[in-house]
């Protein structure tokens, strides 16, 4: 491909010629949609519309995922994790009620499914897609950031919660929280692409998606990525590493010596907020997690707190969802991943990876919940950041690259 989307007419080559990459290509469509199309059901159909039947059509015909015994052990346990759900969902559907719920989250559990496995066979077997799905990730999430900006002035009152200035995204970043906890993994990508190639365009994008994440009020997705930002430097470039810290201390220095300033306001108005009721919310989890400890009480239990009806702790939530067992499964998963980042073979990749990693454990502590919802943030908070970071490349055959001819397309 001469760019990180396929042209219309390698599109409708692959559509005739080679299905399994047409998915390929079409979930980096999807992905970057996500940044751009709201309401968000709308993002939605377009993946029920249009991956979800060629999967289930291809994967009938024996084309659509690569044979089991040549699945790596990162792929095998997420898939593991998102399927010992169903244990949680079924056991607690013994009415017409829960019925329907059930069918809700196993319909939520197939979207990720399929989602996890077109994902990761497109970084297993295509040597190019990792690089593409970052510069559409750039590309989408600063004209996200743009369109955010934009909306600001037209709709100022409503973005000020209590006197305190907090940004809504755009599309699937709207929520302050996690539209920053997604926006704080592009900002990652952007530094690397920016440390790796010196081009100014990734940093201007950086910048942009950075300006998201800091008038949205999201002191969690904040604190993650700065500290991702920190590996991510000391790795890849030390000497470079300079550079963020000198922001900080200049943003520090601002607060403090102009009191008055707009960055001194905003800092005490996050500081003002507190806890958030976090540690209620812990607590409450807690106690409902001993009532259900080894198989969990399943996606559709809603706590007692009032307008908080999940656990905001990705460990947490799993126990709660999930049980015991449950958090075996994520544990063995990010266990892999970190494993797989940490491989030798990994070394040129390891930066990037394990600042990802650091951020969304970071991030996942104060608040990520269902892993297998979806199509949702999760999709891009938690397994893209950990399969971008941990599948290995070309594990399997990789496919020849596509590319147009005067006689259409060859392979």
């Amino acid at each position: 491909m001469s760019g990180p989307l396929a042209s219309p007419r390698e599109m409708t080559w692959l559509w005739r010629e080679h299905p399994r990459g047409f998915l390929h290509e079409f979930l980096l469509i999807v992905v970057g949609l996500g940044f751009l199309v709201s309401p968000e059901p709308l993002w939605s159909d377009i993946f029920y519309a249009g991956i979800l039947p060629l999967f289930l059509y291809e994967t009938a015909k024996g084309r659509g995922v690569p044979p089991l015994r040549t699945w790596p052990p990162v792929l095998g346990l997420g898939v593991a994790l998102i399927a010992w759900f169903s244990v949680g969902i079924l056991t607690h559907a013994t009415d017409w009620h829960e019925a329907g719920s059930a069918c809700f989250w196993l319909w939520n559990m197939l979207n990720t499914t399929v989602y996890v496995l077109v994902l990761t066979d497109a970084l297993m077997t295509r040597p190019d897609f990792r690089e593409r799905l970052m510069q559409v990730l750039i590309a989408a999430a600063t004209l996200n950031a743009i369109i955010a900006f934009a909306r600001l002035p037209f709709h100022m009152q409503r973005e000020w919660e209590g006197n305190v200035l907090r940004m809504e995204g755009w599309a699937e970043t709207k929520h302050q929280i996690l539209g920053a906890t997604i926006m704080g993994a592009v900002l990652l990508m952007a530094q690397a692409e920016a440390l790796r190639t010196g081009q100014r365009r990734y940093w201007l994008a950086g910048l942009t998606v950075l300006a998201f994440i800091v008038l949205t009020g999201s002191r969690g997705p904040l604190l993650a990525v700065g500290a991702a930002s920190l590996v991510l430097f000391g790795l890849q470039r030390p000497k470079v590493l300079l550079v963020p810290a000198a922001a900080s201390v200049a943003m520090a220095g601002l607060a403090w010596f102009s009191p008055t300033s707009l960055p001194a306001r905003m800092i005490r108005e996050q500081l003002g907020r507190g806890d958030s009721h976090r540690l209620r919310i812990w607590h409450e989890a807690w106690d409902a997690i001993g009532q259900a400890f080894w198989v969990g009480h399943g996606p559709s239990y809603k706590l007692s707190v009032p307008g908080e009806s999940f656990p905001h702790n990705l460990l947490l939530s799993t126990w709660l969802y999930a049980g015991v067992i449950g958090v075996a499964l994520l544990g063995a998963y990010l266990a892999c991943v970190l494993g797989n980042v940490l491989a030798p073979r990994n070394r040129a990749r390891r930066p990037l990876g394990l600042a990802l990693v650091v951020h969304t454990l970071l991030s996942a502590m104060t608040d990520f919940g269902q892993v297998i919802k979806g199509p949702s943030p999760m999709w891009y908070m938690f397994w893209l950041t950990t399969l971008v970071a941990a599948c290995p490349v070309a594990r399997l055959q990789p496919d020849k690259t596509f590319r147009p001819t005067s006689q259409g397309c060859t392979r």
